[in-house]
C-alpha cells in the first residue's frame, strides 16, 4: 500500500481524451524526463514492449501526442495537442517511437526512453504509466528507482571515491537512498520542498560528480501525514469526528498536501467545472467527433425530454451527460478524468445531474466530489486503476462506485453508508473486462459510462433505504483487485479478446 492523494490520484487529472492510462501518464513521465534533463534533448527515442497494452493502443489513444508534448514541455491541454506530430519537426528535435523488446518491461505500460543531448550525452529510463495519469519510473540511467512524481526528484551520480565526501551536500535536501557498482555510486533524494538551484549547481561542479539531474513533481507534492491509511479506518476516524464521508476526505487531503481546506475546495470546484464544460459540450451540437461512434447523447436527451423514451427520468438524464462527456473525452477534448479517462463520464454525469435536476447547491456538489474521492482513494491505496492490469472493472467500475457515495453524501448519508454504497457498485462490477473495440475508449466505454452514472443513484438508495452491506470496502476492494488480476491479457485492455475480436466489431468504419 502506499500513499495517494483524492486530487493527484483520483479526481483527476484535467487532460484531453481519450485515456489516463495512455494519455495522462504518458505525458507526465516525459515531463519528468524532460524536467530531468533540464533542456530539449536533440533526439529521442519511445520504446514499447511487443504485445503490451500500451504496444497495441499507442497511436489511437493518444500516447504519441502525449510524450511528444511532454518532451517538448508543452502544457497537456495546449491546443497544439491533436497536431503535436506534424508540429514537433519545427521545435528542432527527432523524435521515434518503436515496439521492441527490452529486459526492463515490467507492467503493460512500460516505456523505455532514450534520449541524446546536444552536448553529446545520453540520459535513458524506463517508466510505467500505472492507472489515472498516475506513474513510477524503475529506472534512471541503469540504476533502480522508485519515483512518483509527487516529490523533488534529485538524482546524482558520482565516482565511488568521492562519494562519501559528497554524501553530506546531497543529504541536505532530505535522506538519500544508495546504491554502487564498485566503481559508481548513485544517490537519490525525494523531497517535498524544492532544492536551491544554487546548490545544485555547486554539488554538480564537484570533483568526481557525473552527472546530477533534479525534476519537479507533475501533482502536488505530498508534504504531510496520511489521517488514515484503509477504507475501515477513514469510516472510524469520520464517524469518531462527527464527519460526513466527504469532510473526513477533504481533512485527509488537507493534512497529507499541508494545504488549506479553502484551496483544496477551490480546486474541486475548478475541476467540477471542467466536467461540467464537458457535458455542456457533449450535449450541443459543437460535440467533437469520434473515430467510431456517431455522438448521440444529445440526441438521447432530447427523445427523454419529449417523452419519447420507456421510462426517461433522473436515471436516463445522468446516462446521457454521462455519455456526452466520454464523446469530449473521445473527441479528445478536455475531460476530467475521474478515476481515468475511460471513466471520465460517469461521475460527471451524476454530478451535473445533482447541479441541474436535484438543485444542490454547488458547494454541496463539490462536497460530494470528495466523497467520491474517498471512495476512489480506497482503491488507489490498494490497488490500480489500470484496465491493463485489472479490468473495467477498475475503471468504469470505480467511477460507478465513487458516483454511488457522492449521491448518499449529497443526500445527507453518513460515511459508513457512503462507502457501503461504493462497495456494493464495486461487487456489482466485478470481473468486467476491458475490450474495447479497435483500441479505441468508445465501445463499449460509453454505454457502461451512461449505464453505471444511472446505477450509482439505484445503490446509493438501496443502502439509504436501509439495505446492509455485510462486504466492507476494504474487502470489496481487495478482491475486486485480485479477481482482475486472474483475467488474461487479452481482456485487459489489449484489444485481443471480448467483443474486440468479433466481426462486427473489426468491420466498424472509423469516422476519422
Amino acid at each position: 500500500m502506499h500513499a495517494a492523494s483524492i486530487l493527484n490520484n483520483v479526481i483527476g487529472p484535467v487532460m484531453p481524451g481519450s485515456s489516463s492510462s495512455h494519455t495522462a501518464g504518458p505525458y507526465h513521465i516525459a515531463k519528468i524526463c524532460r524536467s530531468f534533463l533540464g533542456e530539449q534533448p536533440a533526439e529521442i527515442t519511445f520504446t514499447f514492449e511487443p504485445g503490451s497494452s500500451i504496444a497495441e493502443v499507442y497511436h489511437e489513444q493518444g500516447s504519441d501526442l502525449a510524450l511528444v508534448m511532454g518532451i517538448l514541455d508543452l502544457p497537456l491541454t495546449d491546443a497544439r495537442f491533436k497536431e503535436i506530430l506534424e508540429l514537433y519537426p519545427a521545435f528542432g528535435i527527432k523524435i521515434s517511437f518503436k515496439t521492441e523488446s527490452f529486459p526492463e518491461a515490467a507492467h503493460p505500460n512500460s516505456i523505455k526512453i532514450e534520449a541524446d543531448m546536444p552536448d553529446g550525452t545520453r540520459f535513458t529510463a524506463v517508466g510505467d504509466s500505472t492507472g489515472g495519469g498516475s506513474l513510477l519510473f524503475r529506472y534512471l540511467n541503469g540504476w533502480p528507482v522508485e519515483l512518483t512524481g509527487d516529490a523533488y526528484h534529485v538524482a546524482l551520480e558520482a565516482e565511488s571515491e568521492a562519494s562519501f565526501g559528497l554524501i553530506k551536500h546531497i543529504s541536505q535536501f532530505g535522506n538519500p537512498t544508495a546504491q554502487t557498482d564498485g566503481e559508481r555510486s548513485f544517490f537519490v533524494v525525494s523531497t517535498p520542498l524544492p532544492p536551491s538551484a544554487e546548490k545544485l549547481d555547486e554539488i554538480r561542479k564537484m570533483p568526481g560528480v557525473r552527472t546530477l539531474y533534479a525534476a519537479h513533481p507533475v501533482f502536488f507534492a505530498l508534504r504531510g501525514e496520511q489521517l488514515f491509511a484503509s477504507g475501515a479506518e477513514m469510516i472510524t476516524y469520520a464517524e469518531k469526528n462527527g464527519l460526513t464521508l466527504g469532510q473526513a476526505a477533504l481533512r485527509y487531503e488537507s493534512a497529507l498536501l499541508e494545504m488549506p481546506e479553502a484551496a483544496l475546495e477551490e480546486e474541486m470546484d475548478r475541476r467540477l467545472q471542467v466536467m461540467i464544460d464537458a457535458v455542456a459540450l457533449g450535449l450541443s451540437e459543437k460535440s467533437p467527433t469520434m473515430f467510431l461512434l456517431q455522438n448521440k447523447a444529445r440526441g438521447i436527451m432530447q427523445a427523454e425530454k419529449a417523452g419519447k423514451l420507456a421510462l426517461g427520468g433522473i436515471h436516463t438524464r445522468a446516462a446521457a451527460r454521462a455519455m456526452a462527456a466520454m464523446e469530449v473525452n473521445s473527441g479528445q477534448g478536455i475531460v476530467c478524468a475521474a478515476p481515468t479517462g475511460g471513466s471520465a463520464g460517469v461521475v460527471p454525469g451524476v454530478a451535473v445531474t445533482m447541479l441541474e435536476d436535484l438543485d444542490i447547491p454547488r458547494k454541496d456538489v463539490v462536497r460530494a466530489l470528495w466523497a467520491a474521492g474517498a471512495v476512489g482513494w480506497v482503491l488507489a491505496t490498494r490497488g490500480t486503476f489500470a484496465a491493463e492490469m485489472c479490468g473495467c472493472q477498475v475503471e468504469i467500475g470505480a467511477a460507478g462506485a465513487m458516483a454511488a457515495a457522492a449521491v448518499v453524501e449529497m443526500a445527507g448519508g453518513n460515511a459508513q453508508q457512503a462507502a457501503d454504497a461504493g462497495a456494493i457498485m464495486f461487487q456489482n462490477a466485478m470481473g468486467i473486462v476491458c475490450d474495447l473495440v479497435q483500441a479505441i475508449v468508445e465501445i463499449p466505454c460509453h454505454t457502461r459510462n451512461g449505464s453505471f452514472a444511472s446505477q450509482a443513484f439505484i445503490c446509493a438508495d438501496m443502502i439509504l433505504g436501509g439495505y446492509h452491506n455485510a462486504v466492507g470496502i476494504d474487502d470489496t476492494v481487495d478482491a475486486v483487485y485480485a479477481s482482475g488480476q486472474m483475467l488474461p491479457i487479452e481482456l485487459r485492455c489489449t484489444s485481443l479478446g471480448g467483443m474486440a475480436v468479433t466481426p462486427g466489431a473489426l468491420s466498424i468504419p472509423r469516422i476519422r
